[in-house]
């Protein structure tokens, strides 16, 4: 049984059922972002030498842009803020909240657990998608209420 029908016969809320698809929803939408974030990382470290925390937050900052654009366009259908202005600053600062969870779990990481730098961005991302995720969706993409 799926699981519409399983909410079709009353097992399961619709709230629960909506939190489901946004999330394998907003899970794919961070997979297409973080394979921008990662492309960019890479092409910054490993092409141009950058140091790895400051082409971590070129690449997270492009992989927002397309998080955002995507997570409006597919994911969320209800909204919190009727002025998409504000609901975009909403989702820069939450997106700015979950960079600095990034660089201190990559500086973590690569620093203190000696990991790669390439390898650490990918612990990282798993950590931030996490944050970033149930915050937007608390603060930015619930129904008004």
């Amino acid at each position: 049984m799926s699981l519409t029908q399983t909410a079709r016969l009353g097992l399961l809320g619709p709230k629960l059922v909506t939190l489901f698809h946004e999330s394998w929803k907003y899970f794919l939408v961070s997979a297409a972002s973080l394979a921008l974030d990662m492309a960019i990382y890479w092409i910054l470290f490993e092409g141009a030498k950058v140091p790895y925390l400051l082409a971590n937050v070129v690449s997270v900052s492009a992989g927002l842009v397309v998080n955002y654009a995507l997570s409006v366009a597919w994911v969320f259908k209800e909204r919190r803020l009727s002025s998409r202005w504000a609901e975009f600053t909403g989702f820069v600062v939450i997106g700015l909240a979950g960079l600095t969870v990034n660089e201190a779990l990559l500086a973590a990481l690569v620093s203190g657990l000696r990991l790669g730098p390439l390898t650490g961005k990918i612990g990282a991302a798993g950590g931030s998608f996490v944050f970033n995720f149930v915050v937007r969706r608390l603060i930015l993409f619930t129904a008004r209420g």
